[in-house]
């Protein structure tokens, strides 16, 4: 979406009220100027005809033909002249209209009276150049006013916006921490001011969510390891007892690797959710390696078999936290071993590693959620919830790229890449 400038708006809007104002003015002046202009011209029309009315004897033709005013009466029963004034010849009866002669302009009328038939022809030529002097002038006034209104638009629009830009140049330069300094409130306008107070008082509040969430945080911390570390204690004592069969070994093996796993994963997910990244472990990983561990893994505890198979194309080595890098394979394997019944393709090429499954794909809002154009909301569905969250905050934190696309077969395809910068290029 393309975003737009209040200062360029409000600058169009009231340069558009001022313009639209002119306009309607200079119609109405020019409408009220023309309705005069004849009314004017019919009274004094009207005063001149009834006068030649009054004075004509009723019996013969009279014809009265001057620059400014001419005039033909022709008594009932008389036969109309044979040459008539210029301004006359070729009209109708009872014609009334404005007619120019070269540059000369006359207001006509014919009209049938009682007595006879009336001629009336008045020269308004003056009024016609007034006219057109208060035309001009009324343009060049719309001139002016549209000037003005240009150069009142961007004063105003600058004087309104500058305190607005003001506000939002004091919120960009609050940095971002746990003690956030609070925002001036010295506005003049009531609505900024209102603004300011509103922003700090969310301040407030988010400093003391932060601050709750990192209690809860520390709070997690102490209540996950408790139980792993009890745990990993007896694990200890049963082997120093040494009383288990080579069965129970290879079982208490596995539960070994588990509560190390465990361990291991609640760390890093502490570590996620403090945001901590000065303690994060990088380490050189053989990609392969960590693959092939968290495949044969999977393919023990969740029967996978041999519907997994690892294609190593090219030897990857990168630097990042080895036990990271571990729980994003986990994840997004077991997500495809759990949702899928068909065979999953791992690739590791020299830039990238590409898990492929060959199930019903996934939905356009785990797609979204999965690509960050969607905030997570649990609601039971595959790669929803903590694989999820997991999934998406680890490939930010180590810095990689996480690709998700679906292939003509309708399976979904996830490829890992990570940044040039974190890739070893001596094997």
């Amino acid at each position: 979406m393309e975003l737009g400038s209040i200062s360029r708006r409000v600058y169009r809007a009231i340069l558009t009220v001022s313009v639209v104002s002119m306009v309607a003015m200079v119609l109405t002046v020019i409408l009220i100027n023309e309705d005069l202009e004849h009314t004017m011209l019919e009274v004094e029309f009207a005063q001149e005809r009834d006068f030649i009315l009054m004075n004509s004897t009723g019996d013969d033709v009279f014809i009265w033909d001057t620059p400014n005013l001419a005039v033909v009466f022709i008594p009932t029963g008389k036969p109309r002249p044979a040459v008539l004034p210029r301004v006359f010849r070729g009209l109708p009866n009872n014609y009334s209209s404005e007619i120019r002669l070269e540059a000369e302009t006359y207001l006509v009328a014919v009209n049938t009276v009682e007595t006879g038939l009336l001629y009336v022809a008045k020269n308004i030529t003056h009024f016609e150049n007034r006219e057109a002097l208060f035309e001009i002038a009324l343009l060049i006034m719309a001139s002016v006013i549209v000037a003005s209104s240009l150069l009142l638009a961007v004063i105003s629009s600058r004087r309104i916006v500058k305190p607005l830009k003001l506000l939002a140049d004091r919120i960009s330069r609050i940095p971002v921490g746990p003690n956030m300094p609070r925002m001036e409130t010295d506005y003049l306008d009531a609505e900024l001011h209102s603004i300011a107070v509103g922003f700090n008082r969310f301040l407030d509040e988010l400093e003391s969510f932060v601050r709750r969430e990192q209690s809860l945080v520390n709070m997690a911390s102490h209540e996950l390891r408790t139980p792993i570390a009890v745990m990993s204690g007896a694990l200890d004592i049963l082997e120093l007892r040494d009383q288990l069969t080579p069965n129970d070994r290879t079982t208490l093996k596995r539960v070994r690797n588990a509560c190390d796993e465990m361990s291991a994963n609640v760390n890093v997910l502490l570590k996620l959710a403090r945001r901590d990244s000065a303690d994060q472990t990088n380490e050189v990983l053989d990609v392969a390696s960590a693959v092939r561990q968290v495949v044969d893994d999977l393919k023990i505890s969740h029967h996978a078999g041999d519907r997994m198979t690892l294609d190593i194309q090219f030897p990857l080595t990168v630097r990042a936290d080895p036990v990271m890098a571990r729980m994003v394979f986990r994840n997004l394997l077991q997500n495809a071993i759990q949702h899928t019944q068909s065979a999953i393709r791992v690739t590791i090429s020299e830039n990238f590693i590409e898990i492929e499954d060959r199930g019903t794909g996934l939905t356009a809002d785990q797609t979204a959620i999965l690509q960050g154009q969607r905030k997570i909301a649990w609601d039971g569905s595959a790669l929803n919830g903590l694989g999820l969250y997991i999934v998406t905050l680890m490939t930010e934190r180590l810095g990689w790229q996480l690709d998700i696309t679906q292939t003509q077969n309708n399976s979904a395809r996830f490829r890992l890449s990570p940044s040039r910068s974190s890739r070893c290029m001596e094997h």
